[in-house]
């Protein structure tokens, strides 16, 4: 799905948002975005076999970002 279409469906199941590009199957280690209405912007949040191992505010997406349509979502 595209970005805007995953937002609106994560923001309401208080989820993250990743892209499946870029966490292939098996993957250990992948970033997903937490979108918030927050002064911390977007999160970027890093997960090692699952369990979260650091974040930083402001994600900046790139333009393949903005118009990926590969968008996946989950708690």
């Amino acid at each position: 799905m595209n970005i805007q279409e995953a937002v609106k469906k994560v923001l309401k199941i208080d989820g993250v948002i990743y892209r499946k590009s870029v966490r292939p199957e098996g993957e250990a280690t992948y970033g997903a975005i937490k979108p918030t209405n927050s002064y911390d912007s977007c999160r970027l949040l890093v997960f090692k076999r699952g369990v979260l191992q650091r974040s930083c505010r402001d994600w900046s997406p790139t333009a393949d970002d903005l118009i990926a349509d590969d968008w996946e979502i989950e708690l």
